[in-house]
């Protein structure tokens, strides 16, 4: 029997010992920062701090000073841009624009306010209900303000600014949250990602069509916004129509080393060759006046693109020039990226890891705050390379030994996704020692901060892939052993499991009791989509996946909407799952009867989730839903297709459901 007991015993990692000396140069007054091709990184020891080890420390100034030296500078940012603003683009009371353009800005700059002033803590709930209203009212003014003369270049690109904020504050209460929200609700965060990117795409429209303009500022906050949101083919489209544009003000503004460097690395991805992103570069760079000065942005888009064609000790020389050059005025954004970039995007190993092993050491001459996803592509970096797990074992138990117990669920529960998914890669046709060795991290894990539920969740939706009953209970039991409550997410996944491994229909129902159970006493009305995905992968996938190993022994596949569709890949879905449009592909009808009789023998799980389908259907949210997850699911799953015609007249009567106090019947 597979069994996890609290132990004591602590993963230890090796600490590589990568950093050589070299000659200093200028950097800081009391600090050098030099790299060459064995990368250096050098802070003298009178001024290295005190104390380390919390997440994102920096020097020994005291955090709470630190807070405020941020906010009144962003505070001073802010007046004076305005006070400028207004002087020089002041509009005048007699405009018929004039009450619109105030309520403009007054909306833009208030909204900026107040997510700068709570960038660090988070928006209250009253201050964020304000913030998006704010959004809102802000772009209905601008759809009303494109076709006046007050709509100036500084204006859209404050409003472009506002809604790269949005996308930031939005991620960052996302990141904090204690479990994944529920899309199947509608969730507002799903919805608020899907209106900043609409309105970004409208605004993009506008500057393309020359109906408005922006800076080089909003012109940067504009694809970066894109590149966020992960769209890099829009990103270098935009990028690709403006500097083709038939305006040479938009190719001018375009052809910027700021927005230029947004996009270099974007267009090696998209098969430009390094010779004509080096040319690029050199074009860009040479429109900046300041020819003494590198621009931050474009060094930075340039090492980028440097490390993603292998190109490591340009990446470094560059990385050396702007420090050397611009020792007096880079921004922390640009050298931290550039930092974060040769963690996460660099191929050569020993590299990465020294500059991962000087972010956890924090004696840099500047703050570092260790990003969860370059420690995810430095993880899977290793992993490509060497297939050497304990490698990976070890920069996994080194980040989070750095981000701490005091780490939101969202860092931890990220980073965490990415080492067990390398982790049961590893051992997926070695379950003893597999398990064996997790139980090993488990214990680890324990001692460096408390396990939560994410944590289990994480690896409950991975285990599956080993199909072991026992494994699957032992960690079910393991939220009772380390006094973890289990959520409505947990619900979901231990039913969803359920697709994975040879258990009755008994024991798929009593999970599904224990799921709607749990979902009514949390106050759902309803039955929601996440809960109805559940089902189906316990049961109707499951049919699947073994229809299909029958069907390859004697010749035929059937094929389902999902390729390679896996009940376990899906479990860490906690919702949404109904909410893609597939075409399906219906089964041949020419199986052999020998073939049928094979299939009769996992049929019923599909007669279970029908049954109860037909017997829950009055707790759906509504008749779309209902529609979904009968035949839209037949639609989608060609075995279930004989159920549906059968459904109207299935006897449920035996079917239990209990009784609910918060499910209301909505059909």
């Amino acid at each position: 029997m597979f069994r996890f007991v609290q132990q004591t015993q602590v993963l230890k990692g090796r600490v590589p010992n990568q950093i050589v000396s070299a000659s200093r140069n200028s950097f800081h007054p009391q600090n050098s920062l030099r790299f060459n091709s064995a990368v250096t990184l050098d802070k003298s020891a009178s001024q290295e701090p005190q104390s380390s080890g919390s997440y994102g420390s920096g020097s020994g100034t005291s955090p709470q000073l630190q807070q405020t030296v941020k906010k009144v500078r962003s505070l001073r940012k802010n007046v004076k841009l305005n006070s400028n603003n207004n002087g020089k683009f002041r509009t005048s009371p007699e405009s018929p624009w004039f009450h619109k353009v105030c309520a403009f800005d007054e909306y833009v700059n208030q909204s900026m306010e107040t997510s700068l002033r709570h960038r660090s803590d988070g928006l209250p709930p009253v201050q964020s209900t304000l913030f998006w209203d704010s959004i809102g009212k802000a772009m209905s003014l601008y759809r009303e303000l494109t076709l006046s003369p007050e709509l100036k270049p500084y204006r859209v690109s404050k409003l472009v600014n506002l809604l790269h904020l949005g996308l930031k504050v939005n991620r960052s209460q996302l990141t904090s949250m204690n479990k994944k929200p529920d899309y199947d609700s509608q969730s507002f965060h799903k919805e608020m990602t899907n209106y900043l990117c609409d309105s970004l795409r409208e605004i993009s429209g506008d500057i393309l069509a020359q109906r408005v303009a922006v800076s080089e500022f909003g012109a940067l906050h504009l694809l970066e916004s894109f590149k966020e949101l992960l769209l890099h083919e829009e990103t270098v489209s935009t990028w690709q129509s403006a500097v083709n544009s038939a305006d040479h003000n938009i190719v001018e503004l375009f052809m910027k080393p700021s927005v230029v460097g947004v996009v270099l690395p974007l267009l090696y991805e998209n098969g430009t060759s390094y010779e004509e992103i080096q040319i690029l570069y050199e074009k860009s760079a040479a429109t900046n006046k300041k020819q003494a000065y590198l621009d931050p942005g474009l060094t930075l888009g340039m090492i980028k693109a440097s490390l993603a064609a292998g190109e490591t000790e340009k990446a470094l020389k560059l990385f050396q020039d702007i420090c050397e050059t611009n020792s007096n005025g880079i921004s922390r954004t640009v050298i931290t990226g550039t930092h974060l970039a040769f963690i996460g995007e660099c191929k050569d190993l020993s590299v990465a890891k020294t500059f991962f092993e000087r972010a956890l050491a924090d004696g840099l001459p500047y703050k570092m705050n260790l990003q969860v996803s370059s420690v995810k592509l430095l993880l899977q970096n290793i992993w490509g390379q060497t297939r050497d797990f304990q490698q990976v074992s070890e920069i996994w138990e080194r980040a989070s030994r750095y981000y701490g117990r005091n780490v939101s669920h969202g860092i931890s529960s990220s980073l965490n996704s990415k080492f067990f998914s390398i982790f049961f890669e590893h051992f997926l046709l070695d379950r003893v020692n597999g398990a064996s060795r997790l139980r090993e991290l488990i214990a680890a894990y324990n001692n460096i901060k408390p396990i939560d539920e994410p944590f289990f969740n994480i690896i409950l939706t991975k285990c599956t892939v080993w199909g072991d009953r026992d494994i699957i209970e032992a960690i079910e039991n393991s939220y009772d052993i380390y006094h973890i409550p289990k959520t409505i997410v947990t619900y979901r996944i231990l039913l969803k499991a359920m697709g994975s491994i040879d258990v009755s229909n008994e024991e798929i129902h009593k999970k599904w009791i224990q799921l709607v159970t749990k979902a009514d006493a949390i106050g759902q009305n309803y039955i929601a989509n996440a809960d109805w995905a559940a089902l189906r992968d316990a049961t109707v996938a499951y049919v699947h996946n073994q229809t299909n190993s029958v069907s390859r022994e004697h010749g035929v596949l059937l094929k389902s909407t999902y390729e390679d569709y896996n009940p376990a890949l899906e479990a860490a879905n906690a919702s949404g799952a109904f909410d893609l449009d597939i075409n399906s592909q219906r089964p041949p009808n020419n199986l052999s009867e020998q073939h049928q009789q094979s299939l009769k023998k996992v049929d019923d799980r599909i007669e279970l989730y029908y049954k109860i389908v037909k017997r829950y259907s009055p707790y759906c949210r509504d008749n779309k839903q209902y529609t979904r997850i009968s035949s839209g699911v037949a639609a989608n799953f060609p075995v279930a297709q004989p159920y549906v015609s059968k459904l109207a007249g299935m006897d449920v009567s035996d079917t239990y459901i209990p009784s609910f106090k918060n499910f209301r019947h909505n059909l």
